[in-house]
């Protein structure tokens, strides 16, 4: 009578790695195929079944290419940043930068840009005009002259993303200057108070002049939560240069036809109780709004993002 051999672990895995295909068709769609391997052996009188694996997996994903028509309609912007090398006659003007407003693309290269702007604390309106182009990996390259006080040829470069919905964007052109931008696509038309109502979360940072005992770098997050009737309060977290202070506050807005928004309230007493004015564009159906502060003084901007949707 022959007895029979108890495999061991090593001898199972030699047996199962004998068994193994493997095939790596050279296509476009990098196919991985991996065979079904099933080894029973017997240990201690007991079956173990062994699946190695089974299935094909496909590595297939298309890249996305973007002409000039892929960036049109109206996309609500803001951006941050920081002014570093002007002229001498500019002087006044180095610091914080920040801007809301739209860019309304018309698909075959031009747009024209609606915007606030904070030069180190100084707010100005400032619309122009521009051009732009696409590449087929969805470059976006604008060429503008700055509005006044800088009144100075210039190029952006933005990358679109999420089915052409968003780009972020930054300036190349003149150098000694960064600044960080978000558009989102608006698809609401003739707004009213009601499109913005619920609760949105707040990302505002940016630099402030005033007041001066709080003056440098600004942060503030937190929860405001708008009727639909123009009226709202805010529970946030502000960082002061390095100081942080809890702010509560409540106050009033309201909603243009073109879905701007525009926050008004008066701030806390520590803060120096000024009249403060919030400004910016809706996105989306109303699920995010791309704002900056237009008081003087303050250069600050960000994002209220709609907490459910």
């Amino acid at each position: 009578m022959t007895s029979s051999t108890v495999p061991t672990p090593e001898t199972t895995a030699r047996s199962l790695r004998q068994r193994q295909a493997w095939q790596f068709p050279v296509a476009n769609n990098l196919t991985f195929v991996v065979s079904v391997v099933v080894q029973k052996t017997f240990l201690a009188g007991k079956v173990l079944t062994v699946v190695l694996g089974c299935g094909a997996f496909t590595y297939a994903h298309a890249a996305k290419t973007c002409t000039t028509a892929d960036y049109s309609g109206i996309y609500a912007f803001s951006s941050v940043g920081f002014l570093l090398q002007l002229p001498p006659e500019g002087a006044a003007l180095l610091g914080t930068i920040s801007q809301s407003g739209r860019f309304l693309p018309d698909g075959k290269g031009n747009l024209f840009i609606e915007t606030n702007a904070s030069y180190n604390g100084i707010v100005l309106k400032g619309d122009i005009p521009a051009t732009y182009s696409v590449t087929p990996d969805c470059i976006v390259n604008f060429d503008l002259v700055l509005p006044f006080p800088l009144s100075a040829p210039s190029k952006f470069q933005g990358v679109l993303s999420s089915d052409n919905r968003q780009m972020s964007l930054l300036l190349t052109e003149p150098s000694g200057t960064v600044i960080r931008g978000l558009h989102v696509k608006q698809d609401l038309r003739f707004c009213s108070t009601p499109d913005f109502s619920g609760s949105y979360s707040i990302d505002l940072y940016g630099t402030t002049n005033s007041p001066k005992n709080l003056a440098g770098r600004f942060q503030r997050i937190g929860r405001i939560d708008a009727d639909g009737e123009g009226h709202f309060k805010a529970s946030t977290t502000a960082n002061y240069n390095g100081r942080v202070v809890k702010e509560d506050f409540t106050g009033d807005y309201s909603v243009n036809a073109r879905c701007y928004v525009t926050l008004k309230y008066t701030a806390p007493a520590a803060a120096g109780s000024e009249n403060i004015v919030i400004n910016g564009a809706i996105g989306g159906h109303g699920e995010v709004v791309q704002m900056m502060i237009l008081t003087d003084g303050w250069g600050v901007g960000g994002s209220l993002l709609r907490q459910q949707q």
